[in-house]
């Protein structure tokens, strides 16, 4: 099903927007590297049920900047999209993210809990910078380039042939991308993002890690997850099951986003 696309204007963005389908809202919202390409095949998987809506994050492709650089960051990203949902009429959908997506979905289960049905996330940014992400933030702008598509490629990603099929247009609006991430979500993450175990206790969270990545990379998701009494599962890829799974993340969340009687 070919997407309706439009840009909207909310909270002081011009937001490209991609809407399928017809049905209660699902919306899915965007990783680091700030594009909805990646969620063609499952919100193309989910539209014979559901009205699907996706979106650029602000400040990246082809969403514009909000006045004020600072915010563009993982931190003010869900009082944004809460911002988008409200001036497009939806009143309550499931939301949909990953790493700094998924810190956002539980950021509006927790502050904006009247818009959530359902939260489903997958290996959530939580927070600790360090390691080799950490490193990024000392590169120049081509060697940040070039260090990111090895890491989303190749270590986020258990497929990357699939990573590369997301299409040319997709990888070169990412090398613009992967600067704009490193330099507003990777540098500022630290100050600019705490994920509350308490606050999510009751919450409706689903709330996923990949069973092909090294325990150590997601152990604080697990710290969380557990002190919020949430029940951890597991899909079998690595960082982007949009990209690797997309069959088997659409059946996921259809299941979470189903409504009970």
């Amino acid at each position: 099903m070919k997407p309706e696309t439009f840009v909207h204007a909310a909270a002081g963005i011009n937001w490209y927007c991609e809407r399928r389908g017809k049905g209660p809202h699902i919306v899915l919202v965007p990783s680091g590297e700030g594009d909805c390409a990646s969620f063609e095949a499952v919100a193309a998987a989910l539209a014979d049920t559901f009205t699907v809506l996706t979106f650029d994050a602000p400040g990246f492709s082809r969403s514009s900047a909000p006045a004020d650089p600072a915010q563009i960051s993982v931190g003010t990203l869900g009082d944004q999209v809460a911002a988008l949902m409200r001036s497009l009429g939806i009143g309550r959908a499931a939301f949909y993210g990953c790493s700094s997506g998924g810190s956002a979905v539980l950021d509006l289960a927790v502050r904006h809990a009247d818009l959530v049905r359902k939260a489903i996330v997958h290996e959530v940014a939580t927070g600790v910078r360090g390691g080799p992400l950490g490193d990024l933030v000392a590169l120049d702008d081509a060697r940040v380039v070039q260090a990111c598509q090895h890491i989303f490629g190749n270590v986020m990603n258990e497929d990357p042939v699939a990573w590369n099929n997301v299409g040319a247009e997709y990888h070169q609006r990412l090398e613009r991308n992967y600067v704009t991430w490193v330099r507003r979500y990777v540098a500022t993450i630290d100050s600019g993002l705490q994920i509350d175990a308490a606050a999510l206790v009751g919450r409706p969270i689903a709330w996923t890690i990949g069973g092909l990545n090294p325990v150590a990379a997601f152990f604080t998701n697990i710290n969380i997850a557990f002190e919020a009494r949430i029940p951890l599962g597991l899909l079998m890829c690595r960082h982007f099951p949009q990209v690797s799974i997309p069959t088997e993340l659409a059946n996921h969340i259809r299941a979470q986003s189903i409504e009970k009687s």
